[in-house]
């Protein structure tokens, strides 16, 4: 029975540090992260683009040493630039969107009422 009367003690000092739906009080809120997936989006396709561009700057040079040479390391320049640059831009432009919807937009929606609202409003 003391380990009860322990028990009991315990759990009253737990306090619940779920978020919650300030309109609701529902504790079934998701993330909307519209900024941060755009923010992927764009900086993907400019990555990938400024990639290339840099890769096809790179065949024109190689042309000093020959056609095969040229068109061999441009292939490889483009797809390898491409992909890296691609992968740079996303994930600088996601950091920039995450940045953006958690302190300019209202990036969590409750799934119960629907109601958006901000991480700093809960």
């Amino acid at each position: 029975m003391h380990n009860l009367t322990l028990e009991h003690e315990w759990n009253e000092d737990i306090v619940d540090i779920t978020p919650r739906c300030p309109k609701c009080q529902s504790p079934q809120i998701e993330p909307r992260n519209l900024a941060r997936r755009l923010g992927g989006a764009i900086g993907a396709i400019a990555g990938t683009t400024s990639g290339v561009a840099l890769a096809i700057t790179g065949v024109e040079v190689g042309l000093l040493a020959g056609p095969v040479g040229a068109v061999l390391g441009g292939v490889a320049g483009v797809i390898i630039d491409g992909i890296v640059g691609g992968a740079a831009g996303c994930a600088a432009g996601s950091k920039l969107g995450a940045a953006i919807d958690r302190n300019i937009l209202q990036n969590q929606q409750c799934r119960h009422c629907g109601h958006t609202f901000s991480d700093r409003s809960s």
